[in-house]
């Protein structure tokens, strides 16, 4: 190794290690001996001990070490992830790179030891601040989306939507009577028949990118993007069916003797114009005027154009 190589082998930001064909340690650079937190002569004495006893693959680590310093001392380049410790005995990982080299006549190895630790740390992190988001975006009790995500959403897809004119539907939801079911069975059954109807609605609209949100209280809302009025009453009857082919007891109810759902529908062609007010605000009308109908039932009526909305025009109903 000539005086330039030398320099560029202990400086070397990433650990190196060289070993010769009968498996022996010859020498290592600077950043090996700052990871492990030992000497030179400790290192190449004792390398092997700073390892655990097993990989995680179960493997003994003194055997599969020199096993693969022999694949690589046979020409082939060998890649693990490795687990290491420290002097002090802490464990941390790594990922090995095994080359063989010429040095005269004779196979030398060298060994490229690259600190996973950070990485294992940014992915651990990265995966806590996945989850904690998430979480932020579902409803604790049911296990669908919340309000949050529901708003946030829901503009996501009018502004997406109004680009291509694509129809979009939204689906309000009121479980009939719910306070009357609570005040009756209490709320730990309360909660029973909430999570069956958030269930059942996610069920029923199930395509990629149809939506169930848990709006507040016993109110939920059904997200059906390009879906037009003749598909979104079609869902809306599945939903009402299935919520009743659960047969979840209701005794005070003045509709059925278990558990429906009133429904308000609305749709349109997005137009750039709209908010996603408009169709809360249309969808919950329709609501009200399914609970004054009788309620176990779906009402329907357009989105207005909202220029046609400023001249005092309605849709036909």
């Amino acid at each position: 190794m000539n005086k330039l190589d030398s320099v560029i082998f202990r400086e070397a930001p990433v650990g190196m290690i060289i070993f010769n064909d009968k498996l022996k340690l010859i020498d290592c650079n600077k950043t090996v001996l700052t990871l492990f937190g030992v000497t030179k002569q400790y290192c190449l004495e004792h390398f092997i001990d700073l390892s655990p006893e097993y990989q995680s693959d179960g493997l003994k680590s003194s055997d599969k070490m020199y096993e693969l310093m022999k694949q690589a001392l046979t020409g082939n380049k060998v890649e693990v992830e490795w687990i290491h410790c420290t002097a002090s005995g802490k464990p941390f990982s790594c990922e090995i790179t095994l080359i063989c080299f010429k040095q005269g006549t004779e196979n030398i190895g060298l060994a490229y030891i690259h600190d996973l630790s950070m990485i294992k740390t940014m992915e651990e992190n990265i995966r806590i601040l996945q989850f904690e988001v998430e979480k932020a975006y579902y409803d604790a009790l049911t296990g669908i989306y919340n309000r949050r995500y529901f708003n946030e959403h829901l503009t996501r897809l009018i502004k997406t939507l109004s680009r291509s004119g694509g129809k979009l539907s939204l689906l309000m939801i009121d479980i009939d009577f719910f306070k009357d079911y609570n005040d009756s069975y209490g709320h730990s059954e309360g909660d029973n028949c909430l999570r069956t109807v958030a269930q059942t609605l996610g069920k029923i609209a199930r395509r990629a990118d149809d939506f169930v949100a848990r709006y507040g209280g016993e109110e939920f809302a059904v997200v059906l993007p390009n879906t037009d009025e003749d598909g979104a009453c079609l869902v809306a009857g599945k939903l009402l069916d299935g919520i009743r082919d659960c047969r979840i007891v209701h005794e005070h109810s003045t509709v059925a003797d278990y558990v429906t759902i009133s429904i308000g529908v609305t749709t349109a062609s997005v137009n750039s114009k709209h908010k996603s007010e408009d169709y809360i605000n249309r969808a919950d009308m329709m609501l009200y005027l399914s609970k004054r109908n009788g309620r176990d039932r779906y009402s329907f009526k357009e989105m207005p154009d909202p220029e046609l909305e400023v001249a005092g025009i309605e849709p036909a109903s």
